[in-house]
């Protein structure tokens, strides 16, 4: 069964594949030449000038440690407080299928209606965020135009969209996982505490690295919410390589350095993420359970 099953997918495999690598091999040589929108049909071959240029660009490289602050965070946040969540609903209490209903909304709504509902939320002078704080006694807070709160503001709209995946995917886990190891651990005397971190928490390691696998991904692609709610802004303290790509190539108008942005980040994310795929598929030393 096994023998006849390959035969199927492996001229999907193969022609997936020579998709790709066809249409790797013509952006990266469309990245060795000079093509701009401004001056079209004068196109010329300029070899690695736009790496090297990328290299130095400061724009870019602040855009860079944004992407990769943005993308550590998310996932990290999601990952522990979709955990939280999957923890707590996995109990059993009335209206528990109504709560899992209520908490999966966020993950049918479009990224723009996301960040247009966000923008409201977060308006400095209407906003629901600064009437709740002024309840509370505190001050009015530039949400999108504070360059110091900005990057934080998106983060709360992506984890607010995007946490619900997480404890989806991590409900089905436990749910999976067998009953009788937490039963005799605490017939033996170990507290719930003890019983999640020592049993839990192990049975779950390879499920939640997919999952981050799967937000990391999500996280690096993220452009509508930036680009609905700042696009860029303020003092670019929010634009993220895939943005600032975007503007290369849609403001700016540089075709060639736009796709040399988007390579290079397609080249860093992959390589990132085929270390964290390895972490979550390697098989244990001999010995290990």
């Amino acid at each position: 069964m096994h023998d006849t099953t390959r035969y199927f997918y492996r001229p999907v495999v193969l022609l997936f594949g020579a998709i790709s690598a066809v249409l790797t091999l013509y952006v990266v040589w469309l990245t060795l030449h000079n093509i701009s929108l401004l001056r079209p049909g004068r196109e010329s071959f300029i070899g690695l000038d736009n790496y090297l240029r990328l290299l130095t660009d400061g724009r870019a490289i602040n855009a860079l440690g944004r992407t990769v602050l943005f993308t550590v965070a998310a996932t990290a946040a999601e990952l522990v407080i979709g955990l939280a969540i999957s923890l707590l609903v996995d109990r059993d209490f009335r209206g528990k299928r109504i709560v899992r209903a209520i908490l999966l909304v966020p993950i049918v709504m479009t990224p723009v209606v996301v960040g247009l509902t966000w923008r409201f939320l977060l308006n400095p002078t209407n906003g629901m965020m600064n009437y709740a704080l002024s309840i509370v006694g505190l001050g009015p807070v530039d949400w999108l135009g504070d360059p110091n709160v900005a990057l934080f503001s998106l983060l709360l709209a992506d984890i607010w969209q995007w946490t619900p995946f997480v404890v989806l995917l991590a409900m089905a886990s436990l749910e999976s996982l067998p009953e009788d190891p937490q039963n005799a651990a605490r017939v033996d005397g170990a507290r719930e505490w003890q019983v999640l971190w020592h049993i839990t928490l192990p049975a779950l390691k390879r499920a939640l690295l997919v999952v981050a696998l799967i937000r990391a991904i999500d996280a690096v692609k993220a452009f509508d919410i930036f680009y609905i709610m700042t696009r860029g802004g303020p003092a670019l303290s929010t634009e993220t390589l895939n943005l600032y790509g975007y503007i290369s190539a849609f403001t700016n108008f540089d075709i060639s350095y736009s796709l040399t942005i988007a390579m290079v980040l397609t080249i860093l994310t992959n390589v990132a993420l085929l270390l964290l795929y390895n972490l979550a598929f390697r098989a244990p030393k001999q010995g290990q359970a």
